[in-house]
Formats: structure tokens, sequence, C-alpha cells
């Protein structure tokens, strides 16, 4: 009887110490990659997830600051503040309809701007590519909310900068202006009626000259907003195998063919994140006027709430602008390995 009883086999527990050490190539680049998130994970569950709550919270109800100076009071209001944005305050969805639409401009001349200045970047023959690359990143390092605010960016509210900025639009606004104004902006308005021109000789339709228009306005605002998308661009266009374009030129293919065949659809993931990144950046981005309505509505009028629910709108609103590109641009991304 006891030959024919089973042998139990215990299994030696390893521990995880053990486990991380004992790894394969793919754990280990799999586990860096955890690793270098790490930081945001913990951000969006210690910093992000709390704000996002609270604000919330307070979007469901009314603020009432305490006269002793001992903090608030939460009284709830449901939805209310809801059905305010959306059926009583017309103001605001006119605002962030155009805060909207502005992104969706903005978004594909921002991408083909900064991968235009990739490729030229790139080129190995290209003379002083490392000074532009700093002069391209140069936007992103001094441009913040206390250079913006005290006017040391051309983005400010001076009436040069925004002569400037609509000038390609209208060339006919710099005429209500100075006559020190009108000089100094003659060059500007005469290029911008020989640009007008132009395209209009060109026959182009209504939507597509608009589309132009509005693009050179923001001129200034899409360099601005380009710095990082450069630099990712850069980098997906320099991990492309010499080999492949090495082969390419054996097979004959051309320079353009190369770029649809080769280039486009190696860089095309960085396309995908480029876009994400650039609608993120341009929801916390002060220039759309939503900024500016929500920040009255909070602070100006005092009504906390409200501001709050205004708030989570369009946070909700980005979101789903947010899935909508990643659903279409992701159709087209080519995933090497």
């Amino acid at each position: 009887m006891a030959e024919n009883a089973p042998v139990v086999k215990y299994k030696r527990k390893t521990s995880w110490l053990r486990k991380l050490f004992r790894m394969d190539l793919v754990e280990r680049r799999n586990m860096a990659g955890y690793v270098f998130v790490l930081p945001i994970i913990i951000g969006f569950a210690l910093i992000f997830l709390p704000a996002m709550f609270q604000s919330i919270r307070f979007s469901i109800s009314e603020i009432q600051i305490r006269t002793d100076g001992t903090g608030y009071d939460l009284l709830p209001k449901g939805l209310s503040n809801y059905h305010k944005a959306f059926f009583v305050d017309a103001q605001f969805l006119l605002v962030l309809a155009e805060s909207l639409r502005d992104m969706v401009i903005n978004l594909p001349v921002i991408l083909i701007f900064s991968f235009f200045m990739a490729i030229l970047l790139n080129r190995k023959h290209f003379p002083g590519r490392t000074v532009l690359r700093v002069i391209f990143f140069l936007p992103v390092v001094i441009y913040s909310g206390i250079a913006s605010t005290a006017g040391l960016t051309s983005g400010g509210t001076g009436e040069t900068a925004e002569i400037a900025a609509q000038v390609f639009s209208d060339p006919t606004i710099a005429s209500g202006g100075s006559q020190s104004m009108q000089s100094g902006l003659a060059s500007i308005v005469g290029m911008a009626l020989s640009f007008r021109v132009v395209l209009e000789s060109m026959q182009l339709p209504n939507w597509l000259m608009r589309f132009i228009f509005m693009s050179v306005s923001r001129l200034e605002w899409i360099i601005q907003s380009s710095g990082v998308q450069i630099l990712v661009f850069l980098a997906a266009l320099q991990s492309i195998p010499t080999s492949v374009f090495e082969a390419a030129v054996v097979e004959g293919l051309t320079t353009w063919e190369m770029f649809w065949k080769i280039t486009l659809p190696m860089i095309s993931s960085m396309i995908l994140v480029n876009s994400i990144y650039t609608v993120v950046d341009s929801f916390t981005n002060s220039r759309y006027k939503i900024h500016e309505y929500i920040r009255n509505q909070s602070f100006t009028k005092a009504d906390y709430g409200y501001g709050s629910a205004l708030s989570v709108i369009y946070f909700l609103c980005v979101i789903v602008l947010i899935g909508i590109i990643t659903g279409i641009v992701s159709r087209y991304v080519f995933y090497h390995e």
C-alpha cells in the first residue's frame, strides 16, 4: 500500500526579488517602462484624482465662504449648475464651441508645421540645425504664466501684438490705428495683401481660404506651441534605420515615394502621440476664451460652484475630443517591431 501512495511534490516559492533578477530582456524592458511612468501614475492618483472629485463635488453644490475666515460651507444644489450652463447661460455654449473649434483648427496646423520643421532639422547637411532646435524649443521653456502676465512675450494683449496677429486675416484693421502703427505694419500689410491675392487667384473654396487665413493669423501661436512636437517628430525620424532607406534606394524608390511609403508610416505612432499631447496642451492654454470665461464666473462673480460645473463640462468635452481624435488617427497607425 505504501508503494502505491501518490508522491506529493512541494513547489519551492520564489521571492519577488529573485523573479526580478531572473527576468528576460523583454520583461526588463517592460519593467523599465513601468518605472518611467511611475511618477505620472503617483501624481495622477495623489493629485489629479482628488482634485477632480473635489471639482465634481463643488459643481453640485453652492459654496458659501464663511465671514470669519475659517473656511467654506457646501450647500447641495443637485444638477442646477449644469442646467444653468446648458439652458440658461447661452454665452457659455458659444465660448465653449469657439474654443473647441479653435483646438480642432490648430491641431493639424501645429502637427504639419512641427513635422515639416522636424524633417528640415533632421537633414545632415542643414547648417545651424542645432541652434535652430534650441530656438524652436525656447518658447516652451520661456513662455510661462509670469511671462505672459507681464507681457514679456508677443502673446500679450498689447495693440501691436493684437494687430500683428490679425493683419493677415483682415489687413484693413491697421487703417484705424495711429500713423506710426500704420507705417510700422506697412510691410506686413503689403505681404498679407499679396498673400490674399495669390490665394484668390487659385480659386480655392471659401472654407479652405478661411482656414488658411486663420492659420496664418495664428502663426506666432503655432510656433510657440510646437516645441515639444518638433522634438518628438525629430526623435521619431532619427529612430528609423538608415538601412531601410538604403534598401529603398537600391530598389529605385524616389525621395517622394520613400516619404509616403517609409517615413510617414514609420512615425505614424508619434503622430498619434503628438495629436493627444497637442489637445492636452491646448486644454490648459490660457489663450482660449473658455479659460477667461470660467475664471470670471468663479472669481469675479464669486460663483464657485457654477465655475466648477463649467470646468467639469469643459474637461469632459476635451476627453471626448481626445477619444474621437485617437479613434481616427489610430486607424492609420503602423506599429513596427
